[in-house]
């Protein structure tokens, strides 16, 4: 196990260092997650990654989303909170509804088709997949990674054609390391991390660091964490590692009318977050087109953020806006459907 677990280990670290190497988004969570899966179906090399490092890469995640939650991020979600539930909600709703298509096109469960299509991100989603039992973690994945594939590929090409802003208007955060703060955040993290383990809260893991910064910084106005750029790869290859071993028979399920349908799905997704952003435009003209688009597209807050600073958008505006929807999914949207799917199992004996 210990061979087996130390060149499970390389082969991440090897392929996470590959992809950076030639630019690729995400290259530490999916280079692994790639590579492993690969050498997983196509060889006989024994793999093996204990679960503990995929629960300290959550956490270590949980600790970079909340560190991005500081007080000025507060106001502005508070300011534009309608808009924000209207966008929220209104990509909630489609994907719910692409998600029952998806559904009647590849004959998949109901709990896969929704856990799949709703934009809460890779690692979230599959967490939450995890606790229903009539999920198929392999599908979810593949959904949730080619919608990641299909984001950060598509929309950053669309904004060329947008007007933006003068790049490089990002505020900067000052990190204001206090003792106190950092003894305080861990008890309350440690105590909210134990409590929705108790009730069996999903994503524990990520969301109890998420909460426990967010409401630090905001009471303080201080960042806590400014976590360094290894510490957040090590992070993703934890995760990355455990979710290309988790991706087994990963031939055997991707056929084509499958691939079809989840790249038809994140298609019809990117266009109603362009008609969304429309309206919004329309609605508030002080607003800008590429504010609003990056803000509904069903990318990550990093990608999306990175993107903003490059093509002149308003990075606190679009962080604020993805934020929200985060926390939206993860904790109404994603627990409200995994609660339903566990009630419509149960009563058909799953």
């Amino acid at each position: 196990m210990v061979r087996a677990f130390g060149v499970t280990a390389l082969i991440a670290a090897a392929a996470g260092a590959v992809f950076e190497a030639v630019g690729m988004f995400l290259p530490w969570l999916l280079g692994p997650m790639f590579a492993l899966l690969l050498v997983n179906q196509f060889t006989k090399i024994p793999l093996y990654w204990p679960k503990i490092l995929r629960t300290v890469g959550l956490v270590m995640l949980g600790v970079q989303i909340g560190s991005s939650f500081t007080r000025d991020a507060v106001l502005l979600m508070v300011v534009d909170l309608p808009y924000m539930a209207f966008m929220t909600v209104s990509v909630v709703a489609l994907s719910i509804g692409l998600g029952l298509l998806f559904k009647r096109m590849v004959h998949e469960s109901l709990a896969t088709s929704l856990l799949g299509s709703i934009p809460g991100g890779l690692a979230q989603m599959v967490v939450i997949a995890e606790d229903v039992k009539s999920a198929n973690i392999t599908v979810v994945t593949m959904m949730q990674t080619i919608r990641i594939f299909m984001v950060v590929t598509i929309v950053p090409f669309l904004t060329i054609f947008l007007n933006g802003r003068g790049a490089g208007e990002m505020e900067q955060r000052l990190f204001a390391f206090s003792p106190l703060l950092f003894v305080m955040a861990f008890v309350v993290g440690w105590a909210l991390y134990a409590g929705m383990k108790k009730i069996g809260f999903p994503a524990a893991e990520l969301l109890a660091p998420i909460l426990t910064l967010a409401a630090v910084q905001t009471v303080s106005g201080d960042v806590l964490i400014d976590m360094p750029y290894w510490l957040i790869a090590s992070a993703q290859v934890c995760i990355g590692a455990n979710l290309g071993l988790q991706m087994e028979g990963i031939g055997d399920k991707l056929t084509f009318r499958l691939g079809a349908a989840i790249v038809l799905n994140n298609i019809l997704l990117i266009g109603f977050t362009v008609l969304i952003a429309f309206v919004l435009t329309a609605w508030l003209p002080e607003y800008i087109f590429l504010d609003f688009f990056l803000s509904a597209a069903p990318g990550g807050i990093a990608e999306m953020a990175i993107t903003a600073l490059a093509v002149g958008g308003d990075v606190a505006l679009i962080t604020g806006f993805q934020l929200f929807r985060l926390f939206f999914i993860l904790l109404v949207a994603a627990p409200l459907v995994s609660f339903i799917v566990k009630k419509l199992d149960a009563k058909s004996g799953y």
